[in-house]
């Protein structure tokens, strides 16, 4: 009997030193995959994969918070900044890819905020130990699904509150059971048990299925607060001020966060020990009970809330920027100047999505006029231009060798179509885009920065130069800068002296046209729409006879209708 007894502990003994070291190596390749991908994604650009249902929660905390001059929609959808987000947004959690998000769509003209993220970013750059720590806590803080975080908070501090008086009959029904069952009747108590067990399961799911949203949105709040006292633990130097305001917003939540552990459930780490307290949670509804009790703690908590998630989405943006600046082969640090002095100057700047970019440099004194052939890079100039002002004002990086502005309202047309949901045509598109944009020029504030793509686009040639070069003409250089970019090279006459031409060149050979995408001043003299047919291939007779009725037209001024 002996003998039996000592198998039998060993057995225990054996299978416990087992369980033991599964679940230390399981933890331990988990640290180690954890620390590999905060190693290989530093200063690379980010893979995550984005639904549009997802970027369109990522826009929430923006829509719900933004105060003050905003990139609009179609300025941001015109530079492609979605792409530009994605470039940066190295951050491992929700709270801080929704802060960058909002971030790089509010030119701050806050010069202490923006010299506060610059230094953080420095300070991460240069202690890699220290920002990989902090990285492993926002990876355990970990990024949400179908919802934003502002989503998430909203509903928290808008709970209502609900009794416990259900939750407390189940307990006791339970415990009076079990007693009965041990001290008066074994028999009748067991189907007591059976009784109080049915009853409990039925009504926790009754009544969990009511507050299930709230209990997701109420773990992510405590993991927040976790994450942010994990953050405060490491009594790192650089980040001594934000940690003890996140200790102070602890110290408002002591309450709630106490115990909190016991509403988490879905068994999140696959363990026994979690899938034993679900069961635990079931029969005797603790996680209801603590939920009640939190949901009516939270009330009037929403600018504490709201502080924590600023607070955490600011130092995980500021690595995030850290790493960004690590991508580029070449960047600085913005020099904005007065308010009065509207001089823009930049040199050998780029665009950051370009595997192998030309970088040009421009001082502009005065508006721009670029020119040039089709494919020729006006565009990509542009956006160039617009890309890098909004960089420079929201995260303090410009992509150049050097970058010396006033802070700017930012506004572009250029990316228009046809709004079919209000039957609106292109030309009552564009010219409501532009519109918007004489409005903001005549409005108080930062002076505008603009870029307009082919000016009245959509509509005939005749009436679009007029028009065009009256639009131009009305923006006051005391109030904005524009940058503007025309195939029509009338313009490049109507609208001196206020704009300064520049332009883009081309290279025609035999069989193809060679973009060196190099920025000249002047106006553009060559025009290759009708030698880019023939590169790809169209009828030598087609290209022939548009050449004819080009020469006819240039020599005549008219076109030749018996041709």
């Amino acid at each position: 009997m002996m003998g039996l007894d000592v198998k039998i502990l060993f057995f225990i003994v054996a299978t416990l030193s087992v369980c033991v070291y599964v679940a230390v190596s399981s933890n331990n390749r988990q640290k180690k995959k954890i620390l590999n991908k905060i190693t290989k994604g530093w200063g690379r650009h980010p893979q995550n994969k984005y639904s549009s249902e997802e970027f369109e929660n990522i826009s929430h905390y923006f829509r719900r918070t933004c105060n003050g001059h905003s990139i609009d929609d179609i300025t941001w959808n015109d530079l492609g900044m979605d792409e530009i987000f994605k470039l940066v947004n190295n951050t491992y959690s929700s709270v801080g890819q929704e802060y960058l998000y909002r971030t790089l769509r509010q030119p701050d003209s806050d010069m202490d905020k923006l010299k506060k993220m610059d230094v953080l970013a420095e300070e991460f750059t240069a202690n890699e130990k220290e920002r990989i720590e902090v990285q492993k806590v926002y990876n355990w803080i970990g990024r949400v699904k179908h919802i934003s975080v502002s989503d998430y908070m909203d509903i928290v501090v808008d709970m209502d509150k609900r009794g416990n008086l259900v939750h407390y009959l189940a307990l006791l029904f339970l415990v009076s059971s079990i007693l009965f069952t041990a001290l008066i009747n074994p028999v009748i108590g067991i189907w007591l048990c059976i009784a109080s067990v049915a009853f409990s399961v039925i009504t926790y799911y009754r009544y969990k299925a009511a507050v299930e949203k709230y209990f997701v949105c109420v773990n992510y709040l405590i993991k927040l607060l976790s994450g942010a006292k994990k953050i405060s633990k490491l009594k790192y130097e650089f980040l001594k001020d934000y940690s003890s305001e996140l200790d102070r917003i602890n110290d408002a939540f002591s309450e709630i966060s106490k115990n909190a552990g016991v509403i988490e459930s879905g068994n999140i780490d696959g363990s026994i020990g979690e899938m034993l307290l679900d069961y635990v949670r079931m029969l005797t509804h603790i996680d209801l009970i603590k939920f009640n009790n939190m949901a009516s703690k939270l009330k009037n908590k929403d600018e504490l809330v709201y502080r924590l998630i600023d607070i955490l989405g600011f130092i995980e943006s500021s690595i995030a920027v850290a790493s960004f600046r690590v991508m580029l082969e070449n960047w600085c640090k913005p020099k904005f100047k007065d308010r009065g002095n509207t001089t823009f100057e930049v040199e050998d700047v780029y665009h950051p999505l370009i595997e192998k970019p030309v970088a040009n440099s421009i001082a502009v004194r005065k508006h721009i006029l670029l020119t040039g052939s089709n494919a020729s890079g006006k565009s990509t100039f542009l956006k160039t231009i617009a890309v890098n002002a909004i960089l420079s004002q929201t995260i303090y990086t410009s992509v150049s060798k050097k970058y010396v502005a006033p802070r700017y309202r930012i506004y572009s047309s250029m990316a228009l179509r046809d709004d079919l949901g209000s039957s609106s045509s292109y030309y009552i598109v564009e010219i409501k885009s532009l519109k918007r944009i004489l409005d903001a020029i005549s409005s108080d504030g930062m002076p505008v920065l603009c870029f307009v793509d082919e000016v009245l686009r959509g509509t005939n040639t005749v009436e679009r130069i007029a028009a065009s070069s009256e639009i131009l003409k009305s923006i006051d250089n005391k109030k904005a800068v524009c940058f503007a970019a025309t195939h029509d090279v009338e313009l490049t006459t109507l609208l001196m002296p206020g704009y300064e031409n520049y332009h883009f060149q081309e290279e025609v050979t035999e069989d193809e046209v060679l973009f060196n995408f190099i920025l000249y001043k002047g106006p553009a003299t060559t025009r290759n729409a009708i030698k880019l047919l023939k590169t790809v291939g169209y009828d030598y007779s087609i290209i022939a006879a548009a050449q004819r009725q080009a020469s006819y037209f240039l020599d005549k001024g008219m076109w030749n209708v018996d041709n």
